[in-house]
């Protein structure tokens, strides 16, 4: 099985009132919620890699991206 990828979901602007419902679609839809971020509508989570592009038909899903993750070295490290 392939790891799952980490996202953030964005909720359209009409569909802030249903946010509530918006989190359960995705859910259904395979995605392990994280965080529910109602205010600012943005939910995060996982999922399998080969259903992240169906979230995007999701009602309510304004924008789906992949989280990406980066690392600085150490103060003491070479690398600078």
């Amino acid at each position: 099985m392939p790891e799952k990828v980490d996202l953030l979901i964005s909720v359209d602007d009409e569909h802030l009132s249903r946010f509530s419902e918006v989190v359960k679609s995705c859910e259904v839809a395979g995605m392990d919620v994280d965080q529910q971020m109602e205010e600012i509508g943005v939910v995060t989570g996982s999922i399998e890699p080969e259903k992240v592009d169906p979230l995007s038909d999701v009602e309510g899903v304004a924008h789906v991206e992949q989280s990406r993750t980066f690392q600085i070295a150490p103060p003491d490290s070479d690398v600078q």
